[in-house]
Formats: C-alpha cells, structure tokens, sequence
C-alpha cells in the first residue's frame, strides 16, 4: 500500500454529505483499503440530522490518511457541496466520491497511473457496477465503453458528459470553479449545472479525457440517491416513438442559448492566469467551437417550428452550412438531416399537434431531451439524438 504522494501525484478525495449514515461507514472503509491511498479525504456536510458526522469523525480517528470535517454554514445542494469541497481540496488530483457507493481496491491507483502516462491529461473517468441496497450485482454501469479511451480536447461529442462518482480531474482545473455559479444546466432549464458535467465540459475544451473501461466503483441504487433511480426501466415502443416524434424546437432553442453560455465561459478562461499558455488557447478554440454550434440550433429550430417557406429556407442554409456534415462531431449528421426533411420540413404542423396531444396524455413520456436528463440509463447524456 502507498501514498499517492510516494511516486506520483497527491490525490485529494473530495466527500459531498448529507444523511448518509446509512451506508457511509462502509464507503469509508473501501477508501481506507485503496492500495494507493489518498493524501486527503475532504468531507463537507450540508446540514445532515441523523449520525452521518459522528461516523466520519470516529473513521478519522484511525484513518490511514488527513481527514478533513467541514460543517457547512448553510445549505449547499449536492452541486454546491462538491464544488464547496473542491476549494477545500489540496491535492494535486480531485477525486469525487458518494457517500453511499464502494470503491474497489485498485481504483485510485489504477486513475492516477493514467494520469502518469500523459500530462494532458486533464480528467479520468471509469465504469462502475450497479449493486442494490445490499450491493449485490446488478448490471455494469457501461454496458459498451462510451467514448473512446483518449479523446482529445473538442473531439467529444459537446452534450456529453460522465457522472461525477466515477471522475478524477487535475486540479488546474479549479480555478474555472469560480465560474460554476453563473452557468445554467444543459439539461434542466433554471436549474445549476452540476458539478460533474460542469468540470467535464471544461476538460472536454482545454485538456484530454481518458475513459477506463473497469467497473472500479460499485455504484448502489437504494432508492434513497439524489441522482438517479434504484428502478431503471427501458423506454416502451410507444416511448420510442413519441421521442422520435416530439416536438424539438423548444430544446434546439434551449440549446442555442446554452451554446452561447459555454462560448462565454470558456472566452472567459481563456484568461486564466494560472493557466499554461496552451490551456488558454485551447480555451479561445472551444469558445469559438461553442459559438459556432449556436447558429445551427436556431436554425434547427426554425426548421421545426416555422412557416414552411421558413422551416425550407432554414434546411437549405443548415445544408449549406455543413450543419449535417459527417466530417465533423459537431454537427448534426445525414440521420437528423433526413429526420429534419420528413418531420421538419414536411410533417412540422402534424408533429407540433401529436407533441400537444402526447404533453396532454402523458407529461412523463419526453425522455432524452435538453429538459430531462435520462437518469434512467446509464450512459452519458447524449441531449439532441439524430
């Protein structure tokens, strides 16, 4: 067993609480088993009622590593709790934990070996193993690896991102924290982003992200976690094709307005002053890539939504445009273009009426889409399929 500091960079595990007595005791002792230990364990607690603290504090007492205990003053949210911690971290690497999962022994020494191998590298994620309340196996978390193993900056898909339980990032990425509270969720209007998807979208710009496809976590669903759901379903035939047919004007909308959001965001880093002049540069490129993304969203959703010499002329320029170019990710694809002709171009008046009737029948059915991330499968939000 060593430190992370021995041969390689500090690892600071960051711990967002709240009411975990449950199961924490157990995640506690998974970090204290790590064949490469933690520098430091960093626990901000938003306000728990029940012994969550006191388990804490009895597992500091004899923990192979510093743990830090924060109170918070006032109540964070699980987002504002884990960004909270980040500025309270120290190491070289931040390492997001739950409370209520399991780590596997190697985990943090096989995460921080990637990062070893490549200085660019800016974040690592992994697949995990969903478990019940008494963690018996379910099913992997990544039934097919997402992405793939190394993705250079702005070669993943921009609506993409990884839950934060299974993220480890360099800590140069947080000086962009301060940024976090001005920025809207890409998938719940009015909402924060969160954490996870927020220090993704900046790895994604400015650094290189490498996927592990080793369930090094065991990720429990017991009915009680904040995000996500102890019953995943699969979507019905009808579902299916009440998604294929909704009415998407209101999300290419939403979308354009939160492409202009990362644009700014990224514009903003790209005058981080503790940062490499490379990061900087690589920060103007992506502020251009997002900006770049907003005129064809609005352009999609004129083609959705507009008269039918409008929703023509808008296909027409989102053709010109390259907007379905294959040569690109960050475009829309000859699929959309297809689906844009028929339901767009041609159907747009029935699809508006059938999304009428479906919002009055079944509010539930709208999976998918920028205003309800599907917590249901477990895989990276892909917000605007083709």
């Amino acid at each position: 067993m060593t430190e992370a500091g021995d041969n390689g960079p500090r690892i600071s595990v960051v711990m967002a609480t709240y009411n975990g007595a449950a199961h924490i005791r157990e995640q506690l002792d998974s970090l204290a088993a790590q064949t490469c230990l933690p520098a430091e364990l960093v626990v901000t607690d938003d306000g728990s009622t029940d012994a969550t603290l006191d388990i804490v504090a009895d597992f500091a007492r004899t923990a192979p590593f510093p743990v830090q205990i924060h109170r918070n003053a006032k109540r964070f949210g699980y987002k504002g709790n884990f960004m909270h911690a980040v500025t309270l971290s120290s190491g070289d690497l931040i390492s997001f934990c739950d409370q209520d999962d399991f780590w596997k022994s190697d985990n943090l020494e096989r995460v921080r070996q990637a990062f070893m191998n490549d200085p660019d590298v800016l974040m690592v994620f992994h697949n995990a193993h969903l478990v019940n309340e008494r963690r018996a196996p379910i099913s992997p978390f990544y039934a097919t690896p997402p992405v793939p193993p190394v993705s250079r900056p702005l070669t993943l898909q921009p609506w993409c991102f990884s839950y934060g339980f299974m993220q480890t990032f360099r800590a140069d990425l947080k000086p962009a924290g301060a940024l976090w509270a001005r920025m809207g969720d890409h998938y719940n209007p009015g909402k924060e982003m969160g954490h996870d998807l927020f220090f993704f979208l900046v790895a994604s710009g400015v650094g290189t992200i490498v996927y592990l496809d080793d369930e090094l976590t065991e990720y429990r669903l017991h009915g009680g976690n904040t995000v996500g759901s102890g019953k995943r379903t699969r979507p019905t035939f009808v579902d299916r094709w009440r998604y294929r047919l909704e009415d998407r004007a209101d999300t290419y909308r939403y979308l354009a307005r939160m492409t202009a959001q990362d644009s700014r965001m990224f514009a903003d880093l790209a005058q981080t002053s503790s940062w490499s002049e490379t990061m900087r540069n690589r920060a103007r490129v992506a502020a251009e890539a997002w900006r770049g993304l907003e005129p064809l969203y609005i352009l999609r959703a004129e083609v959705c939504s507009g008269t039918l010499p409008r929703r023509i002329a808008a296909f027409v320029q989102l053709v010109r445009e390259g907007g379905y170019s294959e040569r690109s990710f960050w475009t829309f694809g000859n699929r959309a273009m297809y689906k844009d002709f028929v339901l767009g171009v041609l159907l747009a008046p029935l699809v508006r009426r059938f999304g009428r009737e479906s919002s009055r029948t079944d509010r539930a059915c709208h999976r998918g889409s920028a205003h309800d991330a599907p917590m249901s499968q477990a895989a990276p939000v892909q917000a605007v399929a083709a």
